[in-house]
């Protein structure tokens, strides 16, 4: 029978992680995020918007060490709880998880298509969210070392660029930390609140934990999280201090949608456009590679579990990789690409992205607490240190960011309502309902005919080949 192969090392590890929040996306955020506070010391609330997630991240370690699987999340929930809980959060959280996708396709497609126009504005977005999809697709089913090794390159090759233009930029400019100080802007309620927004920039570094099965050692998994978010922490505290302190005052008040392309053509002009787009393309393709390249792994767990049809477990039988589920994942991708493509309501899945990951944060704390008290004695390679401290702030600081989500209102740069978002919280609940109907109704069949199937099985008599 062919299974996964352990061929996943830190490094690969470290660049999924940091891969799936490196997104087009988190520019507008680290904008958002700058302007709320001052910009040039955008850096203090990214610092503390880091140290939350590294604690987030903690109790994703601990799982982990206890169970090193690709059914992930599902798995850590089935023992704290019970499996239909698990079955609920566990598919709730893949089907919102890779609506990002949607978004982050669209903001890409929106950036090459005002550059480099080739049919028409839609057809061109039509024509470049399609292209980079298919060939993520085909990339993710040709195998995890080749998927890995493209992961690597473009996510260091990534950061590299992003330290490296931030370098560049504090040589060029003037940067006065100590006018800075003095705004009536820099107040700890302001820090805390641009926390709150510099949160959503390492969105899904946990996508990594599906991976464990195929990590050379699954205590990777936990290092890797660790050391991923240190480095996003580092390159966004550098690069997002670059780009406020690199756009004038009337671009930074015109509110582009693209504001590290005006960057880079202000810095370099033509060729500073072009890289730039090319590290929009980059940004992109790793973050939605690492996203596939996990719940697609995610998606073979729950179909070998006879959660979903057990056809989603079917591995290629040349590159050992979970091919029914990229495929079916990648379908579903185009679908929600093309409904945000028609709608425009690429902020409308970007906040329901990040309510989902302060959601299931939440619910990996809890876990942490509940296999504590159900499993004491259970040995863990990784423990968090200080009892339940850390899980306990954990879910604390993400319910309230999740709740400030839902009671905010979404408002374009003019300050001109866009919805609200309690919208956004109705079909999130919309959606659980259907994972909640789904697992009540649909996966005892599945079950039931797993059972019977194996009570069909003729049995070898002993020494009967």
């Amino acid at each position: 029978m062919t299974e996964l192969k352990k061929v996943i090392k830190l490094r690969t590890v470290i660049s999924t992680s940091a891969g799936m929040a490196i997104a087009t996306s988190c520019y507008l955020a680290g904008i958002q995020l700058a302007t709320i506070l001052v910009g040039e010391l955008a850096w203090i609330s990214i610092l503390l918007a880091g140290f939350l997630c590294l604690l987030s991240s903690m109790c994703f370690s601990e799982l982990t060490s206890l169970y090193p699987t690709a059914a992930g999340i599902k798995l850590y929930i089935q023992n704290a709880f019970n499996e239909k809980v698990s079955i609920i959060i566990g598919m709730f959280y893949v089907i919102l998880g890779i609506s990002m996708v949607g978004a982050e396709s669209y903001l890409l497609a929106s950036v090459l298509s005002g550059t480099f126009q080739i049919f028409t504005p839609l057809y061109d977005k039509l024509l470049w969210m399609l292209f980079f999809i298919v060939f993520v697709v085909l990339i993710n089913i040709r195998g995890v070392y080749i998927t890995g090794l493209v992961q690597d390159i473009m996510t260091y090759s990534m950061i590299a660029f992003m330290i490296g233009v931030s370098i560049y930029t504090f040589a060029t400019h003037d940067i006065n930390f100590s006018l800075a100080a003095q705004s009536a802007k820099f107040t700890l309620g302001n820090i805390i609140q641009a926390a709150g927004v510099g949160v959503f920039l390492f969105v899904g570094y946990e996508w990594v934990t599906p991976l464990a099965e195929e990590t050379t050692d699954y205590r990777l998994i936990g290092k890797g999280m660790i050391w991923a978010i240190g480095i996003l922490t580092v390159t966004y505290s550098l690069f997002i201090v670059a780009m406020y302190t690199g756009l004038t005052p009337a671009q930074l008040a015109s509110g582009t949608p693209i504001p590290h392309i005006v960057f880079g053509t202000n810095l370099f002009g033509v060729a500073g456009t072009i890289t730039f787009i090319c590290m929009s393309i980059l940004a992109s393709v790793t973050s939605f590679n690492s996203g596939l390249l996990n719940t697609s792994r995610f998606s073979y767990a729950m179909g070998r579990d006879n959660v979903l049809p057990r056809f989603f477990s079917k591995l290629h039988p040349s590159y050992a990789t979970p091919w029914v589920s990229i495929l079916f994942l990648g379908g579903l991708a185009i679908v929600i690409s093309l409904t945000t493509l028609f709608t425009g309501k690429y902020l409308f899945i970007i906040l329901m992205a990040a309510a989902l990951e302060c959601f299931i944060y939440v619910v990996a704390a809890v876990c942490v607490i509940k296999l504590r008290k159900k499993y004491p004695q259970k040995e863990r390679a990784f423990k968090i240190p200080g009892g339940y401290t850390v899980p306990i702030i954990v879910i604390v600081v993400f319910t309230g960011l999740m709740i400030g989500i839902f009671t905010d209102v979404s408002r374009d740069y003019l300050g001109r309502e866009l919805f609200k978002n309690y919208w956004v919280a109705v079909v999130m609940a919309g959606f659980f309902l259907c994972m909640v109907l789904y697992t009540l109704m649909v996966v005892p069949i599945f079950k039931k005919k797993a059972q019977e199937k194996e009570k069909t099985r003729v049995k070898r008599r002993p020494g009967k080949s």
